[in-house]
């Protein structure tokens, strides 16, 4: 009987030493060209590498940080007329105060004239978040702003226009009530896909001219 047992055994044995042999032969098929989350076309390494602060669930933040020369590509599907998507910049070390880079409209960036007015090019290396402020304005006669403060404290967004556009909206009901969260992110290849409460998606991608 234990000669038996110990045959038994030893076949056992040769199984799980034959078993790795057998799936390393699968291995060479895979053909992984970039690390995840990136695809290099049109000259660029696009990179949907961001993340939404577990803390803060309004704040998207890229998960390096951006370097010189880096371009941010945000592009707006569903976006309201009263909703504003902020790219901003800690200009202290404290953060207590902040550079609004580039504000995204459903219109378009707001006081910019480029062509391609969904992408950003980044100065220099920083502190960088997103976030989506709403200004829910009353009646159908006013127009979104069209401009803001350039400095602000960080998550604060201060619109400029006319008096009939603060008349029709309570801005500091709405800096009060902050900025619209996250319900939902994922990654869908080289895109950041986020969600927001009122339904409007925004996808943002961060790209790099390859060397």
């Amino acid at each position: 009987m234990r000669r038996r047992s110990g045959s038994k055994f030893c076949m056992l044995l040769l199984v799980l030493a034959a078993t790795p042999v057998l799936a390393q032969q699968v291995l060479p098929d895979v053909n992984v060209t970039a690390p995840k989350w990136e695809e290099r076309r049109g000259g660029y390494l696009i990179s949907s590498n961001f993340q939404v602060d577990p803390r803060m669930s309004a704040v998207v933040f890229p998960a390096e940080p951006f370097q010189k020369d880096d371009i941010l590509s945000v592009r707006p599907t569903r976006m309201k007329d009263d909703e504003y998507f902020v790219l901003q910049e800690c200009i202290s070390n404290d953060c207590l105060q902040a550079q609004i880079l580039r504000v995204f409209t459903a219109h378009g960036a707001l006081g910019i004239s480029a062509h391609q007015q969904d992408r950003v090019s980044i100065p220099h290396e920083g502190k960088f978040f997103m976030w989506m402020q709403r200004f829910p304005m009353s009646g159908f006669s006013s127009h979104a702003f069209t401009g803001y403060e350039q400095f602000s404290p960080p998550m604060v967004l201060n619109p400029t226009g006319t008096a009939e556009q603060f008349h029709a909206t309570d801005v500091k009901a709405a800096q009060e009530r902050g900025p619209e969260k996250v319900i939902s992110s994922d990654h869908d290849g080289s895109s950041f896909v986020l969600r927001f409460e009122g339904g409007t998606v925004i996808l943002v991608q961060r790209m790099h001219a390859i060397e």
